[in-house]
């Protein structure tokens, strides 16, 4: 199993565990999987100093992400060529709710938790997370109350 398949199975039995990965590859591609995987730090093993690594990990249990520099220019470097090549229509596309997100987001608006909108709409707890994840990530949300806040202020949802 890799370090990203571990990651993405620890992210799922454990949704608040925070990953850092410590790793010999620094190449783009391994570096977005890691982090679509939900790790919140990745440091590359040849940068890594016993001072840089407890850096790393008092950011991320302070909630934050931590990236070396080595690896903020690649993640940079992705980002921008993926700007670039996305029209405005796509970035629009990007933030539109459907409408079973529309929905939990309303759920969650009533103050429902996750188990209680799994129940009203016969859906599994991690669906419900997997669609909270999807809003919270659209509009780049750190927490449920900013999400909730955003949709009261900006009529998302009708409440």
């Amino acid at each position: 199993m890799s370090g990203i398949e571990l990651t993405e199975k620890l992210i799922k039995l454990y949704p608040d565990i925070k990953v850092l990965i410590l790793s010999m590859f620094n190449n783009e591609e391994y570096i977005v999987s890691a982090i679509q995987a939900g790790a919140k730090g990745y440091l590359p093993k040849q940068d890594s100093t016993t001072e840089i690594l407890l850096e790393a990990i008092r950011t991320i249990s302070n909630g934050d992400e931590f990236y070396s520099a080595s690896i903020s220019k690649i993640v940079l470097k992705s980002f921008i060529n993926n700007v670039k090549n996305t029209s405005v229509g796509d970035v629009a596309k990007k933030h539109q709710l459907t409408s079973r997100e529309k929905e939990i987001l309303k759920l969650y608006v009533e103050g429902c938790t996750n188990n209680e909108i799994a129940e009203k709409l016969n859906l599994s707890v991690f669906t419900i997370k997997t669609l909270k994840n999807n809003i919270m990530q659209k509009y780049n949300f750190k927490s449920t109350v900013e999400m909730i806040k955003f949709a009261l202020r900006n009529n998302i949802v009708e409440w």
